[in-house]
């Protein structure tokens, strides 16, 4: 099966319609006299009970709730179904085919990440259909400044910081259960690997590189080694495989750019990982800097920082040179401190504050503080106090960091979400 392609609607329509019950979230607009579907969510082969939520406005309304998979497989087909009480229809003539992605455990998509594989379908939204209004919200749900904040508040819980704005009608998700990697531990000269799943059989593990790789036949859950007698290799990849088609997956360049660290893989020295991490150089996703910066190079810093979160992410590393000779922070420096420092500047100088992660990486008795800044979905500024009125928006090319052009700027302010701009 390929990671990603198209399939034919009519096959979504009967795995929907051979399931007793799904679980739902649907975000509904009200047009005429009927609420048509603005966009709708599905979890296919998920019998977790469902605490039934209904946010219900004038203009729209944000039903999650558990129902019969021939009603959600007759609204996918166009046909106008009640729910809730509600007469819902699909807007326009359904899409005869959805676009697939299958991927691996712990890999984040659309703000969704799970311990296991899974596939998605994701079909498009009519762009004639009915569009939400941009007032404020007001009814037996919570109060909110447009829809665009309530889906986001519904769906990620996060009012403020996600692309509310979809392009997709529907987002339908198939868990892979059969097999996965639900802990991999990189020592110095071994690589353990806790297998778990619910069908392992003739499932094996391969681990591979330039120089070679080296299988392990599955016989169940438990715990797998694979000896590293010359430590982890930057392109390392471990499959889960059954033949040719994988069940999981991981490569350990680590970290992955602009995305929340993998909790499955666990680093048991931290220096190889600074090592991968430093073996292509300063880059598109990397940055490094000697010490905490000051006065002009704080600056420089920031703006690298906004342009990172206003792409897809990236790395800054303190403690490590241009040349990339690892230095450590400061001896005797408070670490902590510094932290803070950091985690200041960024809070009084950009807007909105990115997401990201401080950690302290240690590396042969040195200490180097790492920034891993998450890839957003819209652009990020950075505040010159000197003119506070005139916000500045930067890109990375390559390993450096330049202003943002006009329509990089205004293609930001067209995906982000309504209400969090300046």
């Amino acid at each position: 099966m390929a990671d990603s392609g198209q399939m034919n609607t009519a096959e979504l329509v009967t795995m929907l319609r051979e399931r007793v019950a799904v679980n739902v979230r649907l975000a509904l607009v009200a047009h005429a006299t009927q609420w048509q579907l603005h966009h709708g969510q599905v979890a296919l082969d998920d019998d977790t009970p469902v605490t039934e939520r209904a946010w219900r406005y004038s203009t729209a309304t944000f039903l999650e709730a558990r129902l019969p998979g021939p009603t959600v497989a007759a609204l996918l087909r166009g046909e106008e179904q009640d729910v809730g009480g509600l007469r819902v229809v699909c807007p326009g003539p359904p899409s005869s085919t959805a676009s697939t992605y299958r991927l691996r455990g712990q890999e984040e998509w659309d703000r969704v990440t799970t311990p296991w594989p899974r596939t998605e379908w994701t079909i498009s939204r009519d762009t004639h259909a009915a569009q939400p209004g941009y007032g404020l919200l007001l009814g037996d749900g919570p109060s909110f400044l447009n829809f665009d904040q309530a889906l986001s508040a519904f769906l990620y819980q996060r009012p403020h910081d996600s692309n509310a704005n979809r392009a997709d009608l529907w987002r339908i998700t198939l868990p892979q259960r059969s097999g996965w990697l639900s802990r991999i531990t990189i020592g110095p000269d071994l690589l353990t690997v806790v297998v778990d799943g619910d069908d392992l059989h003739g499932a094996g593990l391969e681990l591979s590189c330039a120089q070679g790789n080296e299988f392990r036949p599955v016989d169940g859950a438990g715990t797998y080694r694979f000896p590293l007698p010359n430590g982890s290799a930057h392109d390392s990849l471990l499959v889960l495989r059954r033949g040719d088609q994988w069940l999981d997956w991981r490569s350990f360049p680590a970290p992955t750019y602009g995305r929340v660290r993998d909790p499955s893989v666990v680093w048991e020295q931290s220096g190889p990982e600074l090592e991968l991490l430093l073996v292509n150089g300063e880059g598109q996703h990397l940055e490094c800097k000697q010490e905490v910066p000051e006065g002009e190079s704080r600056k420089k810093m920031l703006k690298t920082i906004a342009a990172f979160a206003s792409q897809d992410g990236g790395t800054i590393l303190i403690g490590v040179r241009d040349d990339l000779q690892i230095v450590g922070l400061p001896e005797g420096a408070n670490v902590d401190k510094q932290v803070l420092q950091v985690v200041g500047m960024i809070r009084d100088n950009l807007e909105p504050v990115p997401s990201y992660e401080t950690r302290v990486i240690d590396h042969d008795g040195k200490k180097v503080l790492a920034i891993e800044v998450s890839g957003g979905d819209q652009m990020y500024a950075y505040r010159n106090r000197a003119r506070p009125d005139f916000p500045e928006f930067y890109v990375r090319v390559g390993p450096n960091t330049v202003p943002a052009r006009h329509h990089e700027i205004a293609a930001g302010f067209r995906q982000a979400p309504t209400g969090t701009m300046f």
